[in-house]
Parts: structure tokens; C-alpha cells; sequence
């Protein structure tokens, strides 16, 4: 095996090849190319096909309907609802009536009889009405923003799977793509050696090679699956757009993002709930209308009467207080968090706009150190097939070509997704 190879230590021959994991006793190994695994079925496959008839706007629409948060914006309705029904109510609160009766039967049992009933009636407070009515108006508003940031949160989900499944179906096509290659190389080798012209350690070179590609071609299939499945429980659905590019949006801040206009729309809410409070920080006075009908103890005939009652709650600083501090305190919430929302905002629009800029500077230059590398390469072989050149150049500048190609088509789709990134730090659906 080894009197094909000149020149070289024994010792370290064997070293090395115990090193790259080849059996000295299979010398079978170093002269057959790998099989590829992608003739034998595999037993997990997520499949996303691409639909040219399919458009991200109808996928986004599709994981709006499917997300959890529905389930919380149902809720907020019913609540808006109940505004409404109580912003438009006659009265303020649900009237009540009574009844009773009192006879002397049990005590000194003179006949005596008394029936009365009566009717209590809430009565509005000054501005009461106004205020109810425009907090509802205020968490109707509320509720219509919450649903455009529902809208532009799956935006932003659906915007991350379609990019990762694009790049990693890149990487996929490139490892297959490397995988190939050094599969010609592996057999131009072979021709070589069987024509004497190369050791059989070169054979073997090859082969390692070979069998590295086809294992990042295992690990490029297996994390586009992942992204595939990502992809299918976020839509539900097992196809994608086959376009994703987006054009870029002209807006240049972020004051139109809905979740800023949802933001700003609970502080608003939040406002409107105190000014109410400010109000209903007492309970309302009612009007009491009853009838009584007097049966006397000496005289068998009926004595009828009609009365009205008006009672007015006095303000209490023990009521008031706790109202007034959960509101202001609710008000202080919703400022927060409108002030972080903000710092993020202006954080992920001047990242998009940098990331941007600079992803568009790099393509350039990446472009041209791709066509370098390529013409690099394709001499070499050129060379290598002439014995002009080894076998180690020749990889290297395979792995230099093929890393050139990598980062050009992998920085052209960072590109669009960073166009994709700065539309949604701006606020725009696809």
C-alpha cells in the first residue's frame, strides 16, 4: 500500500491515516465513493412546497386567524361591547323594586295591615354618561389596534420563517452542490491513480473530503426541516410563497407601526378610564317611588298613599382614594410601557436601517471576491487534470470558491430579508 507513496515517513503515514479514521485493513474504503444518503427515505420529512400562485399577504392573513392571541382580542370585544351597553343605557345602574307587608297577628292582633312597594331608580351623575361613552369609544379605538398589532406581530413571525427556510434551502443547494463537486474531484483522482500518476493517499484525501460534504448535506437537509416545521405549525399550511422579495417601504419612522398606535391607544384608554373614575368615584343618587296601603286596627277600611324617597351618597374619602390610585396607577402602567415600546422602536428601526446599509455595502464586495474565487477554481481544475497542480491547491481553492459562492448567495438573501426587517420596523405588512 505504501510503495506507491515516495518520500514519506512511514510512521507518520500510518498515523495520519489512523487520525482521518481509516482502516488500514479495508483498503476498499479509500477507492469507493460514499453512497448518498438521499437514496434511502427518511423517517422524519417535513415537505413545504412553494406556490407561485400563493402570496405572503394570504399567508399572513392565514397566521392572524390561527394565532392564540384571538382567543384573547374575543375577550376585549365582549368587554368594548359592555362599554357600549352601558354608555347608551336609560340608567346608569339596573333599577330595583320591593315589596313588604307587616300585620300585628303575632303582637296585639287588631287587625291591622300594611302593604307597600316600592321602586328605586339610579340617577345619573354630572358628565356620568358623557364619560362612560367616551370610554367606550376609546376602548373600541383600543381594541381596532390591538387587532393591526396582532396583524404586524404575525408579520414579523411569517417574515422570520419564509427567510430561514429561504436560507436554509440555500445552504441545502450549496452543500449539495459542494458535495457533487468533490465527487468529480474524487474521480478524476481515481482516473489518476489508476493511471499511476498519483498515490493512493490522495485516493483516500478525496474521500475524507467527500465524506465531510455529504455530512454537511445531512446537517443542511435536517435544519431545513426544521425550519419547514417551524414554517407549518406557525400557517398551518404546507405550502409558502414562491416570491418573498418585498419592496422597501418609504416611510422613515416608526410612528406609524401599529404597535406604537396600539401603545399610544392605552395610554388614551387608560386616561379616558380616570376621568371616568373621577366621576363614579361616589355612588349615584337614587329616586325611590312607593305605595302604601294601610288596613287600621279600628277601622276596616283601606287607606292608600304614594311617596318619593331621594337618596344622595355623601363622598368618602375611604371609597374615593383606592379609586383614584388604580387609576392613576393604570395610567403610570400604560406610560411605561409606551416609553419602552418606544426605545425598542427606534432600537430595531436604527438596526434595520444599518443592518441595510451595510448588507448592500458587503454584497458588493462579496460579488467581486466571487468571481475571483470562481475563476480561481476553475483553472486549477484545469491545472490539477494537467499535473500542474496538487491535490491540497486544488481543495483549498474548491473550499475558497465554494465559501466565495456561500456568502454571495447567502448575503443576496440577507438583503431582502433586511429590506424585510426594516418594513416591519416601520410598520408595513407584506
Amino acid at each position: 500500500m505504501f510503495h506507491l507513496v515516495r518520500g514519506v515517513n512511514r510512521s507518520l503515514l500510518i498515523a495520519w491515516l489512523a487520525a482521518c479514521g481509516v482502516w488500514l485493513a479495508q483498503p476498499a474504503l479509500a477507492e469507493k465513493l460514499p453512497a448518498s444518503v438521499a437514496q434511502h427515505p427518511t423517517e422524519h420529512e417535513d415537505t413545504v412546497a412553494l406556490n407561485a400562485r400563493l402570496s405572503l399577504h394570504e399567508v399572513l392573513q392565514q397566521v392572524v386567524a390561527i394565532h392564540p392571541q384571538q382567543a384573547l382580542l374575543a375577550a376585549h370585544q365582549q368587554m368594548v361591547n359592555a362599554r357600549k351597553i352601558m354608555a347608551k343605557s336609560w340608567l346608569p345602574l339596573a333599577p330595583s323594586v320591593g315589596f313588604s307587608h307587616q300585620n300585628d297577628a303575632w303582637l296585639s292582633d287588631r287587625d291591622e295591615r300594611e302593604w307597600q312597594a316600592q321602586m328605586q331608580i339610579p340617577i345619573w351623575l354630572p358628565g356620568q354618561r358623557e364619560a362612560r361613552s367616551q370610554v367606550a369609544s376609546l376602548a373600541d379605538n383600543s381594541l381596532s389596534q390591538d387587532q393591526a398589532s396582532l396583524q404586524q406581530l404575525a408579520a414579523d413571525l411569517l417574515r422570520n420563517a419564509v427567510w430561514e427556510i429561504a436560507m436554509r434551502r440555500n445552504e441545502l443547494r450549496l452543500a449539495e452542490s459542494r458535495r457533487d463537486t468533490l465527487r468529480s474531484i474524487a474521480e478524476d483522482v481515481q482516473k489518476r491513480f489508476r493511471a499511476g500518476e498519483v498515490a493512493k493517499l490522495e485516493v483516500m484525501q478525496t474521500s475524507q473530503e467527500t465524506l465531510q460534504a455529504e455530512r454537511l448535506w445531512i446537517t443542511a437537509q435536517a435544519e431545513l426541516m426544521h425550519a419547514q416545521f417551524r414554517y407549518q405549525q406557525l400557517t398551518g399550511l404546507n405550502e409558502m410563497p414562491a416570491r418573498l422579495e418585498e419592496s422597501l417601504s418609504s416611510r422613515e419612522g416608526y410612528t406609524e407601526s401599529p404597535f406604537w398606535l396600539a401603545a399610544q391607544a392605552k395610554v388614551k384608554l387608560a386616561e379616558g378610564q380616570r376621568d371616568l373614575t373621577m366621576i363614579e368615584q361616589r355612588q349615584n343618587p337614587t329616586l325611590t317611588v312607593n305605595t302604601r296601603t294601610i288596613q287600621g286596627g279600628f277601622d276596616s277600611k283601606f287607606n292608600g298613599s304614594m311617596g318619593l324617597y331621594v337618596n344622595i351618597p355623601l363622598q368618602s374619602e375611604v371609597q374615593r382614594a383606592p379609586l383614584i390610585a388604580n387609576a392613576e396607577q393604570n395610567i403610570g402602567d400604560a406610560r411605561m410601557q409606551l416609553e419602552t415600546l418606544r426605545r425598542q422602536l427606534e432600537n430595531s428601526l436604527h438596526e434595520a436601517e444599518h443592518n441595510l446599509h451595510v448588507s448592500r455595502q458587503e454584497l458588493a464586495v462579496i460579488e467581486q471576491q466571487q468571481a475571483i474565487a470562481s475563476e480561481n477554481f476553475a483553472l486549477a481544475r484545469k491545472a490539477y487534470r494537467l499535473g500542474e497542480l496538487d491535490l491540497n491547491q486544488l481543495l483549498r481553492l474548491q473550499l475558497l470558491a465554494f465559501e466565495a459562492e456561500r456568502s454571495l448567495s447567502s448575503q443576496q438573501l440577507q438583503v431582502q430579508w433586511n429590506i424585510a426587517k426594516y418594513n416591519q420596523a416601520v410598520g408595513v405588512l407584506p
